[in-house]
Order: C-alpha cells, then structure tokens, then sequence
C-alpha cells in the first residue's frame, strides 16, 4: 500500500512544470440583448469548438491559452432611421474568442475541481452586408478571365470576460480530460448591457 500512494503521488507531481495542449468542445446557451427603440438580438444555442494550451506551475496553479470558434443562428430586428416598422433578418453569427485564463486546482491528485476566471477578445461577425460590394478580378489559368462581387459586413472586436468551475481528470502521465461550465461576458456597449452567454467545454489534451 505505501508502494502504491508513493507512485500515485510521484504521478500526480509529475503536473507541476509540464505543458499542455489538446482541442475541446462547447455547448453554448442562447442569449438575447435588447437595443433602444424596439432593437434586439436573439442568439440560439450552439456549439464550438476549439484549442486550448497552457503551463502547470505547480500541482494547482496553471495558465492556459484558449481559443473558440462558433457559428450559431441568431434573429436581428432592426428600427429604420425614418418611418416604417422594425425588420427581423435571420443569419448565422461568427463568433470568435481568444482568452488567457488563470487556473486553481483545489487537490494535487488526479481527479480534482477547479476554477478558472480569463479574460480575451471576442470578435462577431453578423454576416450582414454593409454597403455595396467590391468588385474583383483576376486571371485563372484554366477559367480564364474572372470578376467577383465581394461583400463587407458588420463586425466588432472587443474584450470578453469569462469565469468557471469544473473537474480535471489526469488519466495517466500522459492525457488529461476536462469539464468546465461557465461564462462569457462580452463587453458590447448597448443601453449598458454585456451578453452573457453560458458555456459548458469538454476537453482533451496532452501533457508534456
């Protein structure tokens, strides 16, 4: 029995000092942001995915890396400048999120709860087209002479927020699972609301 706690400890040490990376992915709750005048966005639920990396300092502290990648349906009314009543448009909204993230492991064992708390940008993409397009043109060598229409839209980068709690399992030296439920803030300035929007990532990386 002290054989096998003196090789389990010597394992779970073996976090402190190492590097990760792996991929994840993330189920997204819906959200909804109300403008001025009758304004709205509704976002539906979705899921992302993405790449995490990170550095153990020791057994219970680390920073990571993380970034995300998601393309949900959203429903966008408009209030038009002059007379008339408001539009609804729906679409798929890009969203992007890069974070560096604090991390508190609460044991130094294999299985073990955590919190985090990061902060990053986001940049949104409405995919709706903003002005008249750009024409382009070039040579193709085996279509020839080509012209394409390209469209500008809507988009905003910003600075996003996040916070979470959730259980880290080391399966061996070697791999690491992770479940997370938490939060994205994202500092979108609209009559002083911040979507939030609820998360729940699973993910799988490498130790080394």
């Amino acid at each position: 029995l002290i054989v096998g706690a003196e090789a389990h400890a010597q394992r779970s040490a073996d976090r402190a000092r190492s590097w990760e990376a792996g991929f994840h992915i993330a189920s997204m709750s819906s959200a909804s942001l109300d403008g001025s005048f009758g304004a709205a966005l509704d976002l539906d639920d979705g899921i992302g995915y993405g790449f995490t990396g990170g550095y153990n300092f020791t057994d219970r502290l680390a920073v990571v890396v993380d970034a995300n990648w998601a393309r949900p349906d959203y429903v966008a009314t408009f209030v038009p400048d002059g007379p008339g009543q408001p539009q609804t448009l729906r679409t798929k909204l890009d969203i992007g999120t890069i974070q560096a993230k604090g991390v508190y492991y609460f044991l130094d064992g294999d299985l073990t709860p955590f919190v985090e708390a990061g902060l990053g940008w986001t940049s949104v993409d409405s995919n709706i087209v903003n002005g008249p397009p750009i024409t382009g043109c070039w040579w193709d060598f085996f279509w020839g002479y080509i012209c394409r229409n390209f469209y500008e839209t809507y988009t905003d980068t910003t600075v996003s927020y996040s916070a979470g709690v959730g259980v880290r399992w080391d399966l061996g030296p070697e791999y690491t699972l992770r479940a997370t439920l938490g939060t994205l803030a994202i500092d979108i300035d609209a009559d002083g609301e911040e979507p939030n929007i609820e998360t729940l990532q699973l993910e799988f990386a490498w130790r080394y």
